[in-house]
């Protein structure tokens, strides 16, 4: 139990890493990384691929804005309606 814990502590570049990430698959979006409605999800889709042992902000980042672009169309495609 302690050291899956202690797998959940990040240290300063770590956090770093992460926000560095967030700024720039934000930037791929096209969506601001504060006040956009999914900055939040696309913080926990980072914070969960370095959980997985990804550490290249840029490799996180791509990845990350790949899996949201894939969220984000099958919400766009639910709240649209299919006919």
């Amino acid at each position: 139990m302690f050291s899956k814990l202690e797998n959940l502590i990040y240290s300063t570049e770590d956090w770093a890493t992460m926000q560095t990430a967030h700024r720039m698959a934000s930037a791929i979006l096209n969506r601001d990384p504060t006040t956009h409605e999914n900055a939040e999800r696309l913080a926990r889709c980072i914070m969960k691929l370095f959980d997985q042992g990804m550490r290249d902000a840029k490799d996180i980042a791509l990845k990350a804005a790949e899996q949201e672009a894939s969220v984000s169309a099958i919400g766009d495609e639910r709240d649209g309606g299919i006919s």
